[in-house]
């Protein structure tokens, strides 16, 4: 699971004090490395809120990286999205499933490669799943109270792309895996500040950055609280979905779906989607 060169074996971990001032340090002198956003997701995400995308760029896009096309048949053709007959071609997918559902396989699948940190693979693979699912859950809630589907699922999709970085430094700052206690604890106290400062540095739309930024306190973003209080609900969703643990009382009543005005109703047929967002969560995962 971890780079051999990279384990705790003969190594001392580096104190959490110490890792915590270097984030913080290299945060305010913006000198953590942040990874480039790949051409293709740069391309399908501008698509993504552009009116005038057509079909044959999208195609075009996406088979411009042959792995990527690759990626994309094979999570049209997996259980959770298979039609009755093998899908060989994108513009058949395109037609079969519609261009939004296609752009969201093809931003996910061209970020993750970005998005895994080999030596703490676990605690990334995690995060980007819990991504995917929170942007699979995004777009539903958004369906459920009439909000722009496409942005909520990149806002979801991208809440937590500060974790990778974070992880990425940490290899740098320490010889040996911090505990996973103590990533979790630098996740929380760095994870937004970082992940602000990637979605700056690769020009994501606004209501993503304020997603970042203010997940816990959507009331405070100002022009974008509903798209934020989409996100926070669907983080919510994901994260008890993941955990098993999804029912009407385990989400409650958070801030977020009052503002939503969510009903009891609403939540319900929200639930009856679980099954499918589990299956397709799985089957978008790297």
């Amino acid at each position: 699971m971890s780079d051999p060169a990279f384990s705790n074996d003969d190594a001392t971990p580096v104190a959490l004090d110490e890792a915590r001032r270097h984030l913080a340090s290299s945060i305010d002198s913006r000198a953590l490395e942040l990874p480039l956003l790949p051409g293709v997701a740069a391309e399908v995400i501008a698509g993504s809120v552009d009116d005038n995308a057509d079909a044959t760029r999208l195609a075009q896009l996406i088979q411009t990286d042959q792995a990527l096309a690759s990626h994309v048949l094979r999570v049209v053709n997996s259980p959770a999205l298979r039609a009755a007959m093998e899908i060989v071609a994108l513009r058949q997918a395109i037609s079969r499933l519609g261009m939004n559902k296609i752009r969201e396989i093809a931003i996910a699948a061209s970020l993750s490669s970005a998005l895994i940190e080999p030596a703490y693979r676990a605690e990334s693979q995690h995060a980007w799943k819990h991504a995917l699912c929170a942007g699979l859950w995004a777009k539903e809630i958004a369906r459920a109270c009439r909000k722009n589907t496409e942005m909520a699922y990149l806002c979801g999709l991208l809440h937590n792309i500060g974790t990778p970085v974070i992880l990425r430094a940490l290899i740098g700052i320490t010889k040996s895996r911090l505990p996973q206690r103590d990533v979790a604890t630098l996740l929380a106290e760095f994870g937004a500040a970082t992940g602000e400062l990637l979605a700056r540095e690769w020009r994501l739309p606004e209501p993503v950055v304020a997603t970042i930024k203010w997940l816990d306190r959507f009331s405070e973003s100002g022009a974008h609280a509903d798209a934020v209080a989409v996100a926070s609900c669907a983080v919510r969703f994901a994260r008890l979905t993941l955990a098993g643990e999804l029912t009407h009382e385990s989400i409650g009543k958070p801030d977020s779906i009052d503002h939503l005005n969510l009903y009891p109703d609403d939540v319900a047929a929200l639930l009856n989607l679980r099954d499918s967002i589990s299956e397709a969560t799985e089957s978008m995962a790297p």
